[in-house]
């Protein structure tokens, strides 16, 4: 097993995504907030050439930025870039999907002011659930410092609501670190 850091969030779940999906074909994935592309290139790397995924972002700035990353690290084309905001993720699905990442906050390096808000990503979770294959899960790593935790707040108690029959969900937090450190969420269909 990789040697993977608890600690950093994203390499976390990149470490959850690559055991459970690693050697399946024909895998449908979607990075919710591309930003600077490196959650979509992992996905892509991990999807392979039959694979898919969709990246969005509602600034042009990171799909530009997932572009240039991608056409420089891939030998294939296996993604689709998408300018639109993750709420409207739904309209964008014509397949199941087996995985779906959120990143949110705000894009690094960039305009602090353009952030994720907890009602359109609630809005994006719920129009992906119907979506998601048996087994398929999706990744919700979430910040305090863009909102002081309004956010998390809203997609915690939307998360704690779900069927609990249909869906694990867990919620991982740091509890000795300071900062105010990420927290992350998973959903899990069971069907």
């Amino acid at each position: 097993m990789e040697d993977v850091k608890y600690g950093k969030l994203v390499n976390f779940v990149h470490m959850l995504i690559k055991q459970s999906y690693s050697g399946h074909e024909n895998l449908n994935f979607i990075d919710a907030t591309c930003g600077n592309g490196f959650d979509t290139l992992f996905l892509c790397r991990t999807a392979g050439e039959n694979g898919h995924v969709k990246a969005f972002d509602i600034q042009e700035q990171a799909i530009e930025r997932t572009r240039t990353l991608l056409s420089s690290n891939l030998d294939f084309v296996n993604y689709e870039l998408i300018m639109d905001s993750h709420e409207f993720i739904s309209n964008h699905l014509a397949c199941n999907i087996d995985a779906a990442i959120f990143n949110l906050g705000y894009l690094p390096f960039s305009d602090k002011t353009i952030t994720t808000k907890g009602d359109t990503t609630v809005k994006a979770v719920k129009g992906m659930i119907p979506y998601l294959n048996s087994g398929g899960r999706i990744f919700i790593t979430t910040y305090i410092t863009h909102d002081t935790g309004d956010e998390i707040k809203f997609i915690y108690n939307y998360l704690s609501s779900l069927d609990k029959s249909k869906y694990n969900v867990l919620h991982i937090n740091l509890i000795n670190k300071e900062n105010t450190p990420p927290e992350l969420f998973i959903i899990e269909n069971n069907a």
